[in-house]
């Protein structure tokens, strides 16, 4: 077996043995202890790989860069499985399935983020998506859980037919399945211009639907409120995080950009899911609403990278400076992410704007640790947030990019309003004291707190060294 398979290996057996305790006796502690271990020994695998030679097969695409996207998928899910046992201690379900859903999951992940091949894509695909019926639909007495899960299955399986369609018109014009394989050749065309044009439109359907990009948004916020909450976290990060970074390979191998018209549709999705994701946020007081349409808005700013790729007109540009514009800015959303979301999970009777009442007063490190979190969102100087906007900016710039450009600054200052008004709503006087006595304020969640405060302000105030790797493995 090839030693980049190890990582999902490992989750699998931590999968396996999860089934087999479940066939003796349920105890959530072990599930919790055989999951986390899992997790730490794929981790640990992922790191030692990422100064592994290159290969490659003909499912896998299998380099420094798919290592260091793999090791930050892992270490995102690392830190969410961190906040799962007491989480799952207040839900009056059985636990143990939660965490077998929770590494099949992970896997669908990781074989997603190295694929070079339809196959393994789709089976990646669907490995994740249907874990993640179950994740949503796991609090079973609760009706929006139950709708949330139906929602994602139906729209699940739509996206899915539109990326089948799309990859069946590919596979008759190329004659093969593999990423590597897509690039254009005028001498054999068998299918017209407009038919290979529809194909991709079809694959930008589905990932669209995948990253919740406008006009394939209108789920997401249902999906983020009736999901529990660690599943949300999931949803908003490791489905992205791989669907994205298949949509970048595709384009990226496939020199999509070569059509015109492909090049307007990625600039028209990406102005409008700025302002559409900006404006709505605005207009919402439930927290999980804010942040479904603020993570609207931010993968509609990613979907510049897109538009950066083989477009090297001026030299400052190059293929290497805009891969690591996107390894940047998705760690530096990632991370915020996963700790605004920690937070949310410490505190479970807070649901709103107003129930944020007061939380300054009663617990000043929850609350600072959030207007952090949410300063980092909103870009603000001296945070990781800012620092991913600032390369993004860069390079729009050296591209003259200026109709995205333009979007992107102002719905930023849309955008900076509604992380504001979070903000603002900790220092109110509280109406109703009781949701804050009821707060995970234990030294773990405190641990927590200032590690992700540790990697979002420590790389945001000295960036150089996170950079100068994400240099080198980009190069």
């Amino acid at each position: 077996m090839n030693v980049n398979y190890y990582p999902a290996f490992i989750l699998m057996c931590g999968a396996l043995m999860i089934l087999i305790q479940l066939c003796f006796k349920r105890s959530h502690i072990t599930s919790y202890l055989i999951s986390g271990l899992s997790l730490f020994l794929a981790l640990l695998t992922q790191l030692f790989l990422q100064n592994h030679a290159d290969t490659s097969d003909v499912l896998f695409v299998l380099n420094a860069q798919t290592s260091f996207v793999s090791l930050l998928l892992l270490m995102v899910v690392g830190l969410i499985w961190a906040q799962l046992y007491h989480w799952l201690k207040t839900i009056n379900e059985q636990k143990e399935e939660y965490y077998l859903l929770f590494l099949f999951t992970t896997i669908g992940g990781l074989i997603m983020v190295s694929s070079n091949h339809f196959a393994s894509f789709f089976l990646g695909l669907e490995l994740m998506s249907l874990s993640f019926i179950g994740l949503i639909a796991y609090c079973g007495p609760d009706q929006k859980a139950q709708e949330a899960g139906i929602k994602y299955l139906i729209l699940s399986a739509l996206a899915s037919a539109f990326i089948l369609m799309g990859a069946a018109i590919l596979y008759l014009q190329f004659g093969s399945l593999s990423f590597s394989n897509l690039l254009p050749n005028t001498s054999s065309q068998i299918l017209p211009p407009w038919a290979i044009i529809t194909a991709i439109i079809f694959i930008f359907t589905g990932l669209f639907f995948k990253l919740s990009l406008v006009p394939c948004h209108l789920w997401v916020a249902d999906l983020f409120e009736g999901a529990p909450l660690v599943t949300a976290a999931m949803l908003a990060t490791l489905s992205k995080l791989a669907a994205f970074i298949i949509l970048w390979r595709l384009v990226t191998l496939g020199h999509w950009q070569q059509y015109p018209i492909i090049i307007d549709i990625l600039s028209m999705v990406a102005i409008a899911s700025m302002f559409i994701g900006n404006f709505l946020g605005l207009l919402q007081k439930n927290l999980l609403r804010l942040m479904a349409y603020s993570s609207i808005a931010h993968f509609g700013y990613l979907l510049i990278v897109l538009l950066l790729i083989n477009n090297n007109a001026i030299e400052f540009s190059s293929q290497s400076f805009n891969t690591q514009t996107l390894f940047f800015y998705l760690v530096a959303y990632l991370f915020t992410l996963v700790g605004v979301f920690s937070i949310f999970m410490q505190l479970p009777k807070i649901k709103t704007l107003d129930d944020l009442a007061g939380l300054f007063w009663h617990h000043p490190v929850i609350a600072i640790t959030l207007m952090l979190l949410m300063l980092s969102l909103a870009g603000i100087p001296l945070t990781l947030g800012f620092m991913a906007k600032f390369y993004l900016v860069m390079a729009a710039v050296s591209q003259q990019l200026w109709l995205v450009l333009s979007a992107l600054v102002l719905s930023s200052i849309i955008g900076l309003f509604y992380y504001l008004r979070v903000i603002m709503a900790m220092l109110k006087t509280p109406a109703d004291e009781l949701k804050l006595k009821e707060i995970n304020s234990s030294g773990s969640s405190l641990s927590l707190n200032i590690l992700i405060l540790f990697l979002v302000i420590g790389f945001g105030v000295f960036p150089s060294s996170l950079s100068q790797f994400i240099q080198q493995i980009s190069g």
